[in-house]
């Protein structure tokens, strides 16, 4: 069983359920969960989207399939093991017999197989417009410290379906042609997925994970520039499509999250013979990039609100 036969066959809702995670309230197809990634919070902001089968906190902006999420909650884990884990727990909600089911209660092997046989809801991308044109995406921007003019030489605003409704979202383009997509509510990508590479024309190369994090540490630069080239990985299963490109700089900078995952692309990366210096120490104490924008953000606005602040 892969990843993606995973995130088709496993309810979010039932893995939480399996780590004794219960939502605080239900509203529809939408379920509210005091958030199990971050410390404790007193209102739920953690939302899984049961019709997707997506699930996005908006206490971090972070979002995705159950897969992310286990990653997330074990983050100490290798891929093998998140893999066997989540393998096993699809089995476990397969069993025939399941105490204290009530009667007129579809049965979760019914749900769990047909989720199993039914496709992943499908991403088709409907338009692609500059950004700046809806307002609630620009506002989820400035939430994440990035202003519209940093972001709008490398994003669109993109317009997509999933299962028949329209949606829009923040784009990233990666170099085969498809698109990272944020908004406040959603995080996927359209296919084809592939990295993306921003060439200044330089022999240095910024390496970073997602594109939140590109557009951040290019805020961060904003009153130093410079002339390095990006690559984002958009995803960190993708790190050896980055090794061809990575090798052609003299100096490869890391700008990877303070995580397991983030360790484990250094490490791939270090026994493929890329050598890269680690620049994460700046924003030690928070996981990535944006997060540390985010919050630098957030002590200047409570700096200007003091009393007697001029």
């Amino acid at each position: 069983m892969n990843i993606q036969q995973i995130n088709n066959a496993l309810s979010i809702t039932d893995y939480l359920a399996s780590q004794g995670i219960q939502p605080v309230r239900r509203k529809g197809g939408d379920w509210w969960y005091v958030s199990p990634i971050r410390p404790a919070e007193y209102s739920p902001s953690f939302k899984v989207s049961t019709k997707l089968n997506r699930w996005y906190d908006h206490g971090t902006g972070e979002g995705g399939k159950v897969f992310d999420l286990a990653l997330r909650l074990h983050p100490t884990g290798t891929i093998q093991e998140t893999i066997k884990s989540l393998f096993s727990q699809f089995f476990l909600s397969q069993a025939n017999d399941v105490p204290g089911l009530k009667q007129g209660e579809r049965h979760p092997a019914k749900v769990s197989q047909n989720r199993a046989h039914a496709p992943e809801p499908g991403i088709t991308v409907l338009d692609v417009q500059e950004l700046g044109q809806s307002s609630h995406l620009t506002c989820y921007l400035r939430k994440r410290g990035i202003r519209l003019s940093t972001a709008k030489p490398y994003c669109k605003e993109v317009k997509f379906v999933i299962e028949g409704r329209e949606y829009q979202a923040i784009g990233f383009g990666n170099r085969s042609g498809g698109y990272e997509l944020r908004s406040a509510w959603f995080k996927g990508s359209s296919s084809p997925k592939d990295i993306t590479f921003v060439d200044n024309g330089s022999g240095t190369v910024c390496l970073l994970e997602g594109f939140m994090d590109f557009l951040s540490l290019l805020e961060l630069k904003s009153q130093h520039p410079d002339k390095s080239n990006f690559l984002v990985l958009n995803s960190a299963s993708l790190t050896d499509r980055s090794l061809g490109l990575l090798r052609q700089h003299q100096g490869v900078y890391f700008f990877l999250d303070r995580d397991q995952a983030g360790r484990r692309v250094a490490e791939s990366l270090q026994c493929s013979g890329v050598e890269g210096i680690d620049c994460s120490a700046f924003y030690n104490g928070h996981k990535d990039v944006n997060e540390y924008l985010a919050a630098r953000r957030n002590r200047a606005r409570r700096h200007r609100r003091r009393p007697g602040h001029l």
